[in-house]
């Protein structure tokens, strides 16, 4: 789970800090930096598994294109990237090994520059700083705020602080990187010059235990671009049994989730209908001649349809049912415009269903689950508007993105860059003190001004106007 970000140099953020909850929904226009802060997550992701060019080859646009652009012909040379983490009591890896964490709150950092050749002149990209190493509990201002058991910390404890990940300088002044084994001093120091990929993707068993814990859930982190065509289609037996990112592979997820508890669907179909009233239930057809799973869903007046004649909303909705069950989802969910495809009506019953796709710390059988946590783009009004109007049964945070101009020093150019301000409301009114009261008034008349689309929508524009 993160619970804080840090970015700099990458895309339309610059010195950017924002804070996080379990449930967190960010609204904001067109084009003011939502699905970029996405996208810093994906990075973060790729670059725990693959080497820089791969991961930076995966994201939207150029290379180039995801450094800050100053002007036309200037980019920024640095990104940097840090993220605070909550992450589970144990690790286990793919050899069955399982240890248990003396710190579940740890900082990651990384800092990555484009950077020509001195030969060649190609433009390459290095790791010139990373580190990794415990919150301590002093500092820990996040886990006073939104942890309020004892169950949830860790079941080992160490006073040991020391980086499990560490960026030095020599005394002859070259950076190097090292990667210290949980328990020891670690291995050998990486020149920073050579690295062409982090030294977390690299570590692929629970002897590095804390490291490997934080690749883990970095590799865990999923950003849904629902497909209709691919959750349409039946699952082929022998195939992934997990649902991927577009939605493929829906069936046979559905259909290992009543093997594994007998009774999930009807659980799954009752979550479904209180969203969609007309779907009674759904099943899973085994069609051993093609060899493939077909989703069934049976409306209430008899009529039993495949997946391949359903809705692009109808899909989704029964996608994230699943998810809620199933126990092999854990990590960070990212969903842009979850409100497509749903009736106003239902707005309601689907923000609760995002909701609990998220971990509250309230009840203890969440122990018996990995962490999981949901962060939401969104464009409408309705959705922002039914969020308030129960923000003490969603208990998350809402953020309003929008940029503003800012002004490099260097060369005097002026460029737009993303901000996303907490709105405060009674539940968030203690969680950010340090707001000073210009941001809150100026956050406030953002999310006036974007509400007022529609007068069905003075309600919610009243309530904001503390």
């Amino acid at each position: 789970m993160i619970t804080k970000i840090e970015i700099d140099g990458f895309k339309t953020f610059e010195n950017f800090s924002m804070e996080f909850a379990p449930f967190v929904i960010i609204a904001g226009t067109n084009g003011s930096g939502k699905s970029n802060l996405f996208d810093a997550f994906m990075l973060l992701s790729s670059i725990a598994e693959k080497d820089l060019k791969e991961a930076f080859a995966e994201q939207r646009g150029e290379a180039q294109e995801l450094f800050t652009q100053f002007t036309n012909a200037q980019n920024a040379t640095l990104i940097k990237l840090a993220v605070e983490l909550f992450i589970d009591q144990k690790v286990r890896d793919d050899w069955a090994t399982e240890k248990d964490l003396s710190h579940t709150r740890l900082r990651y950092e990384i800092h990555i520059e484009r950077k020509p050749e001195v030969k060649s002149g190609i433009v390459k990209l290095y790791v010139r700083h990373e580190v990794l190493k415990p919150i301590e509990k002093s500092k820990d201002n996040w886990f006073k705020k939104f942890v309020k058991t004892e169950e949830w910390k860790p079941i080992k404890r160490s006073n040991n602080y020391k980086p499990y990940i560490n960026t030095i300088e020599n005394k002859n002044g070259i950076l190097a990187i090292s990667l210290r084994q949980d328990g020891s001093r670690g291995g050998k120091p990486t020149p920073a010059k050579e690295i062409e990929r982090s030294i977390l993707s690299s570590v692929n068993s629970a002897d590095f235990a804390h490291s490997f814990a934080v690749r883990k859930e970095f590799l865990s982190w999923r950003l849904l671009h629902l497909n209709p065509v691919k959750m349409r289609e039946p699952s082929k037996i022998l195939g992934p049994d997990k649902v991927n990112e577009d939605g493929e592979y829906l069936p046979s997820m559905l259909r290992r989730l009543e093997i594994e508890e007998p009774g999930t669907l009807k659980d799954i179909s009752r979550s479904i209908q209180n969203i969609l009233p007309n779907i009674l239930s759904i099943s899973i057809d085994e069609d051993k001649a093609r060899q493939q799973y077909v989703l069934l869903a049976k409306s209430t007046d008899g009529r039993e349809f495949s997946s391949r004649v359903l809705s692009e909303g109808t899909l989704r909705i029964m996608l994230l049912s699943a998810m809620k069950y199933d126990e092999r989802h854990s990590g960070l969910l990212c969903f842009e415009e979850p409100e497509n495809g749903i009736h106003p009506f239902r707005m309601k019953n689907m923000l609760r269903l995002l909701k609990d796709l998220s971990t509250g710390f309230k009840n203890k059988d969440d122990l018996e689950l990995p962490l999981r946590q949901v962060i939401v783009n969104t464009h409408s009004p309705l959705l922002v508007k039914e969020y308030f109007e129960n923000e003490n049964v969603y208990e998350g945070l809402f953020y309003y993105a929008h940029l503003v101009t800012n002004v490099n020093p260097a060369n005097k150019a002026a460029y737009k860059i993303t901000r996303l301000n907490p709105v405060e409301t009674g539940y968030t009114k203690s969680l950010f003190p340090e707001m000073l009261p210009s941001e809150r008034a100026f956050t406030h008349a953002e999310v006036i001004e974007y509400l007022q689309t529609d007068d069905a929508e003075k309600g919610i524009i009243e309530m904001l106007k503390v």
